[in-house]
């Protein structure tokens, strides 16, 4: 029967940097965190770190056993969390991302409902336009537009949204109103670019028409809202979710243009790495945000 401790040992000689960190780290001796890896090494007829005096490195196969190792121990860890949070009171910190207006329209009042249902779970909310790296800055759930492409990483559909052009209407009867996509080259466009550049990929229409534009920004943003309200303004045209811009259609202070060429929905989702799938409390927070979602069926009609 293969031995659990024998390959956490591995993982912390390497984590640890050597025999003796790694021994010190779990309360063992030297010797036999030596003697747990020369047996897994036998075990599997392979050498997973050549070792001199003063240094060690990993073999192919050592860098092979690791990556899956490592992930491994990760599951049992949670494995182990879930069962204990199973019997007790949901509890402990949850660390969310999300985008500027999602985040203060809905993430934040969402939290707030949340924590008064669980009061012993704390949460940390960061509110940024920037695509964080989930993993490595150690979120717990991100919200995002688009489909999940990351391996490490799962996620829950919580709504589609239209993605329209919009303008006010004194900028419409100043300007023109634009009949086709290449028209907005003659017209001023509202960018949000998260890198500060003076363009953005738009798209537009839906299955063989689907296509990307590069538009020229007249004036850009590293603020997802800017453009949304330059646009109420009277300053020119921008691209948006439906969410963002429906008060302001409804007011009359923005309209549509280009429906013809109003390209697929946008998904937004609820993402979190693999390996928290079985945490009770990103669990709890999950169903939150999807019962919070569908009470806002707005978001995606027109």
């Amino acid at each position: 029967m293969h031995d659990i401790t024998d390959m956490a040992v591995f993982v912390e000689v390497v984590h640890q940097g050597g025999f003796s960190a790694a021994g010190r780290h779990l309360g063992l001796a030297t010797s036999v965190v030596s003697d747990r890896l020369k047996g897994l090494e036998t075990r599997l007829g392979v050498k997973l770190l050549n070792r001199t005096t003063r240094s060690q490195a990993l073999t192919e196969s050592g860098a092979a056993y690791l990556e899956r190792a490592g992930r491994i121990i990760a599951d049992i860890a949670d494995l182990e969390t879930f069962i204990m949070e199973e019997r007790s009171v949901p509890r402990g910190d949850l660390k969310v991302t999300a985008p500027g207006p999602l985040g203060r329209q809905h993430i934040a009042p969402l939290i707030g409902r949340f924590c008064l249902d669980h009061p012993q779970i704390r949460v940390h909310l960061n509110v940024d336009d920037r695509f964080s790296n989930i993993i490595a800055d150690g979120y717990d759930i991100a919200f995002r537009g688009g489909p999940v492409v990351d391996s490490q990483l799962t996620g829950r559909c919580l709504f589609e949204t239209r993605r329209v052009v919009v303008a006010s209407p004194s900028y419409l009867q100043s300007a023109g109103v634009p009949k086709t996509p290449e028209h907005l080259k003659q017209h001023r466009c509202l960018l949000f670019n998260s890198e500060a550049h003076f363009n953005a990929e738009w798209r537009f229409g839906r299955g063989k028409q689907a296509r990307s534009l590069r538009v020229e920004g007249a004036m850009v943003s590293t603020n997802s809202e800017l453009p949304v309200n330059w646009a109420i303004a009277g300053l020119g045209l921008t691209q948006k979710s439906w969410w963002e811009i429906a008060p302001f259609i409804a007011n009359g202070q923005l309209q549509t243009v280009l429906e013809a060429y109003e390209p697929e929905p946008v998904s937004f989702y609820a993402i979190h790495p693999v390996r928290a799938a079985q945490s009770r409390k990103i669990g709890l927070f999950m169903e939150a945000a999807v019962g919070w979602f569908e009470a806002f069926e707005a978001l995606s009609k027109a």
